[in-house]
C-alpha cells in the first residue's frame, strides 16, 4: 500500500509504567509522525505502523499485558516471594473486572 504524507495509519509504541491505551495506540499521517519525533518519540519505544485498526488493537494490548506482567514478577521478585512454578496473572478494570487472566 502506498502512503502520502497525510494518509492516516495506525501507530503502536511500548507503553510506560502509567500508559493508557490512547498513548500507546493512535491514528496518525506521516506529518504527524515526523511531530511525534520532534515531539520526543524514539526508536527505543518500538514504534509499528499498522493499516488495520483491528491488528494495531491487538499488539497494543499484547505489548499491555506484557509490560504489566513484567511489573507484576519484577514486584513479587521486590516482595521476596518465589518466581519459580506457575502464577496466575490477571488483569483487571477499575471495578474488579477481570479483563484479561493468563497461567504465566
Amino acid at each position: 500500500m502506498r502512503f502520502g504524507p497525510d494518509e492516516k495509519m495506525w501507530v503502536v509504541t511500548d507503553p510506560g509504567p502509567h500508559s493508557e491505551m490512547g498513548d500507546i495506540l493512535f491514528e496518525a499521517s506521516l506529518r504527524d509522525l515526523e511531530l511525534q519525533f520532534k515531539g520526543g518519540l524514539t526508536m527505543d519505544k518500538h514504534p509499528t505502523l499498522f493499516t488495520e485498526k483491528a491488528e494495531a488493537k491487538v499488539e497494543a494490548y499484547g505489548r499491555m499485558v506484557a509490560m504489566r506482567a513484567s511489573r507484576a514478577i519484577a514486584q513479587r521478585a521486590a516482595e521476596g516471594k518465589p518466581l519459580e512454578g506457575s502464577h496466575r496473572l490477571e488483569i483487571l478494570d477499575g471495578n474488579g473486572k477481570v479483563l484479561f487472566e493468563a497461567e504465566l
